[in-house]
């Protein structure tokens, strides 16, 4: 009984120590990353943070990869965000796909995201040109890679990329 007691304590701060982690951090969105413009979407009493950063002159979307339109699983935490709190951010996208405007550009060398809890959406461009995308599909693009790379797929990861063929975008 004893040894369940213990058991069951460690647990407990175990996932008391996880809710108390912060959102993924402003330096994971790119390099030399500066907020722009921040405001908020509020899903049932919660804030979900838009906010659209200027990357440094060293941003790049070949970190070493090669890609193909693919997802590409990675780390940018230590943990792999939560189901709700991704949940949360998509019902952000319905509201701001019903209610501001069914699409949202993006100048060259920098990221949208939308962070809520543990969770994070982006879309960064590495174009030289402004690009548009729809919200509905930005959340199925960033949706898709995080099926295909977080929990319950192995290895566990912590983030999910879409990447464009040319590498002018990527989606996580």
């Amino acid at each position: 009984m004893r040894t369940f007691a213990t058991l069951l304590s460690i647990c407990a701060i175990a996932a008391g120590s996880y809710a108390l982690l912060p959102p993924r951090a402003d330096s994971a969105v790119c390099v030399g990353a500066q907020a722009i413009s921040t405001s908020s979407i509020v899903v049932n009493g919660k804030n979900v943070e838009l906010t659209t950063f200027s990357c440094g002159a060293s941003a790049h979307a070949n970190d070493g990869h090669s890609f193909a339109r693919s997802n590409v699983c990675g780390d940018s935490g230590n943990l792999p965000p939560t189901t709700e709190d991704c949940a949360t951010i998509m019902d952000a996208i319905t509201i701001l796909n019903g209610s501001i405007s069914p699409s949202f550009s993006v100048d060259s060398g920098h990221v949208q995201t939308l962070a809520f809890g543990t969770c994070r959406f982006f879309f960064q461009n590495f174009s030289p040109f402004p690009m548009s995308n729809c919200w509905l599909a930005f959340g199925q693009t960033a949706s898709a890679a995080a099926s295909a790379c977080l929990p319950p797929v192995q290895p566990v990861n912590s983030e999910g990329l879409c990447v464009a063929p040319d590498a002018s975008w990527r989606v996580g």
